[in-house]
């Protein structure tokens, strides 16, 4: 084979990786792509900030172009020697790829739209990659490495390019899907209730329909599921005719995300579980927060509904002023004035909640729930309320009540050998770490030890520092040994920690939860108690190389 044949080979295999490397390069992008909910600005903060830009494949790219740029055009054998170093790091580049998609905690999910973008954004970079290629010329010996280097940064940018693309298709598809389900929920007219809040969302619907699950056929959102379209999906494949209560958990992700929830799946009961510093980073501050989440207040008292509302759990002054605008349509419960439902004693046993509630025509009454974390006594309150509001009777309630399945991985207990482990890996809020650390010494066994694993909060924006210094301080109270993930995270936890821990306490540091994990399996005995509180995504964990 002649130089010249060889360097044209070169070119062609060069040519032919992009396609797989290019590939497998933007489907791993597209995980993470996937978990910030396709939002470009939130992607591309995560690019610099995870600093997951190509370079390895981009190095050698770069070395190559070098090398055809400080060799004579007749040196063949040394361009087709660049081609071959561009080969290895699309190589290297492809199983670097990999690695993300097969170590995810959360894997990517090829969903429709999901494949459309990847689809897409791999035809717009081969699209680019040939105009580069052509513009500095099919034969030229540099045209590999560049458009190597090119694509190889390019990459991440072509997903949100394909998206922002694809969004007038996706309306359409959405607003099909909306229509579908607003108009089976119309058919069907099962009785509609809204939850939202800042936490407390999740279990207070699993309580709910638990309960109204003894009086009749009940549907609920599953899991986190609190989007428009998994709330369309689950009405347009779940939704049945002998469902006679539909359970919506409503998610706010900016303002008016609840007024869209409200428009596909009118509510006739709402329950507002809290307002609080949860996801601070999309509101930036707690009269957003309380905004957006009482736009479900807004549609229920427009449908002339009832909405409960935790008011411990709600600022004070703006909770009095909504009170003066809809009071007829509010109705209080917890420990504030005015609460038609009240909680009395409530305290923490091994076997679960116990806790008294007495309100309008309700005399004090003992109700026992196999959950824990005393914060859950607001939530199983909330459901209460909401299930007496419908007309079930107290008995039945209590009854119910009493059979309530714990809830995966929000504070959920099991024993192992001897060692109780709280998982509270689902939890995203200051309000529920500071109840699950109270809950350690609850379980603890006769010379055990408390241990909490914990990477912190996320998503708290401007509270970030302050909310896990307080939050450091309050587990040196609880905690005997502390396993700290990704610390540099949350320096000002750290520091509280040792700060105010006592003597005999310690702390510990790793890099990711698997490490953490195995200190736990290694170190852990009878007697012990371990609170995993929250699991980072991989958004925050993972840094990928490549």
């Amino acid at each position: 084979m002649t130089s010249t044949a060889l360097l044209a080979f070169g070119h062609a295999l060069v040519a032919l990786a992009l396609v797989p490397f290019l590939y497998l390069r933007l489907k791993a992008y597209l995980l993470f792509f996937q978990q910030e909910e396709y939002d470009g600005g939130r992607f591309v903060r995560w690019l610099r900030r995870a600093r997951a830009r190509d370079r390895r494949a981009s190095l050698a790219a770069g070395i190559a172009g070098v090398l055809v740029i400080a060799t004579p055009p007749e040196a063949e054998l040394l361009h087709a020697l660049a081609d071959a170093l561009i080969l290895a790091g699309l190589g290297l580049g492809m199983r670097l790829s990999r690695r993300p998609l097969g170590r995810a905690k959360k894997p990517l999910v090829m969903t429709a739209r999901a494949r459309r973008i990847l689809a897409l954004a791999l035809l717009f970079a081969l699209a680019l990659g040939i105009l580069v290629w052509v513009f500095v010329g099919v034969g030229s010996p540099l045209a590999p490495a560049l458009a190597t280097l090119v694509l190889t940064q390019i990459a991440p940018y072509c997903l949100v390019i394909a998206d922002y693309g694809l969004k007038p298709l996706e309306r359409r598809i959405r607003a099909r899907y909306r229509e579908e389900a607003r108009a089976k929920l119309k058919a069907l007219d099962p009785l509609v209730i809204g939850i939202t809040g800042s936490y407390g969302k999740t279990s207070t619907k699993h309580i709910l329909a638990h309960i109204l699950e003894s009086a009749a056929p009940t549907l609920a959102t599953p899991g986190s599921v609190n989007t428009e379209m998994g709330i369309s999906r689950i009405v347009r494949e779940e939704l049945a005719p002998h469902h006679r209560y539909f359970i919506a958990e409503m998610g706010a992700y900016g303002p008016g995300s609840i007024a869209r929830l409200c428009r596909l799946a009118p509510p006739k009961l709402g329950i507002i579980t809290g307002v609080g510093v949860a996801h601070y980073e999309r509101f930036g501050d707690i009269d957003t927060v309380f905004d957006a989440k009482f736009e479900l207040a807004d549609a229920v008292a427009a449908a002339g509904g009832c909405v409960i509302v935790i008011g411990d759990a709600v600022p004070g002054k703006r909770l009095r002023a909504r009170l003066l605008r809809d009071g007829a349509h509010l109705r209080l419960i917890g420990n504030v004035a005015g609460s038609a439902l009240r909680l009395g004693k409530a305290h923490q046993t091994r076997a679960g909640l116990e806790l008294e509630v007495e309100g309008e025509g309700i005399s004090a009454t003992l109700l026992k729930v196999p959950l824990y974390g005393l914060h859950q006594a607001h939530n199983v309150l909330a459901a209460v309320a909401a299930a007496l509001e419908l007309g079930l009777p107290l008995d039945m309630i209590r009854a119910a009540l009493a059979t309530t399945p714990q809830i995966r991985h929000r504070l959920e207990v099991v024993t192992r050998g001897g060692i109780t482990v709280i998982d509270d890996a689902y939890n995203a809020n200051p309000e529920g770490f500071a109840a699950a650390l109270a809950l350690l010494d609850s379980l603890v066994g006769d010379g055990g030890r408390r241990i909490l694993v914990t990477p912190g909060m996320v998503e708290l924006g401007a509270r970030h520092e302050a909310e896990h210094a307080r939050l450091g301080a309050l587990a040196a109270q609880h905690a005997d040994i502390a396993l700290v993930v990704a610390p540099a995270r949350i320096t000002s936890f750290v520091d509280a920690f040792e700060g105010a821990m006592p003597p005999g306490a310690s702390l510990e540091r790793f890099d990711n939860q698997a490490a953490a994990e195995a200190w736990v399996n290694a170190h852990a005995s009878a007697g012990d108690v371990v609170l995993f509180e929250n699991n980072l995504p991989d958004l925050y964990e993972m840094r990928p190389v490549f």
